[in-house]
């Protein structure tokens, strides 16, 4: 599976590090690092075709967006499109459709990043050029099942909702393998610190200090639509997925 990512800031350089896995990516456990993602398997750099960094400090309005965005995209099946200009980001489908482009992306992890208006314009407009659209808000809810492109570009990059299968002795985790991964890489860095923890009521707690300490980038700003913040909803996701695979290893 091919991928091309549009990104503007931090987040995206995130998830493309995570993508490529180099040996410095994850830093939150310092010294203490066991290089839990020391694994060629996650090194997704061939599958990478190309890289469009915004260009920074650009015009509230674009007349003409296309100056900003190069003629054409390389061929690819998922497009990311990730913090975008509004008036770029709107480009993104036509360029795509040329590229064979059958999915694309566009995460939300602040409400400013694609408000209802725009992603209905880009839906529609990724419809009429056969184009499959999801708009995760955060990233980490992506989950499988609701296309079968979604669900390659899941099972191929094992990124978007987080999954874990959990083993328990004693009541306490003892092992933690990670399935699927948040886009930001947060699920490695979690699985290391529940290790030896209790299954109790302080679990959550564990989980959500683990969530901010690696730390999440998602806003702390209220989003009228979720109404909550988008970091409390990864938070929320997170624990979940902690749940369910404790749920799982109870039913084996």
């Amino acid at each position: 599976m091919r991928i091309y990512i549009a990104y503007n800031g931090k987040f995206g350089e995130r998830v493309i590090g995570n993508l490529l896995n180099f040996r410095n990516f994850c830093i939150s456990c310092d010294k203490l690092c066991i290089f839990c993602r020391d694994d060629k398997k996650l090194d997704f750099a061939n599958n990478i075709t190309g890289i469009y960094t915004q260009p920074p400090d650009m015009p509230v309005y674009i007349e003409e967006p296309m100056k900003y965005l190069p003629p054409s995209l390389p061929k690819n099946d998922v497009l990311l499109a990730i913090n975008l200009h509004p008036d770029i980001i709107a480009e993104l489908p036509a360029l795509a459709k040329d590229a064979g482009t059958r999915l694309i992306i566009a995460p939300i992890e602040e409400p400013n990043w694609l408000p209802a208006g725009l992603r209905n314009q880009i839906k529609e407009k990724c419809e009429k050029a056969g184009i499959v659209f999801a708009a995760p808000k955060p990233f980490c809810s992506l989950k499988k099942y609701e296309d079968p492109l979604i669900d390659n570009f899941i099972e191929h990059f094992k990124i978007g909702f987080p999954v874990f299968k959990i083993g328990v002795l004693n009541n306490n985790i003892a092992t933690v393998q990670i399935i699927s991964s948040q886009p930001c890489g947060c699920a490695y860095y979690i699985a290391q610190k529940l290790k030896n923890v209790p299954v109790d009521s302080k679990l959550d707690e564990v989980i959500s200090n683990t969530h901010h300490a690696y730390p999440c980038t998602a806003s702390m700003e209220r989003d009228a639509e979720i109404k909550d913040t988008i970091l409390h909803k990864a938070g929320y996701i997170v624990r979940e997925a902690v749940h369910e695979a404790l749920i799982e290893n109870n039913a084996q």
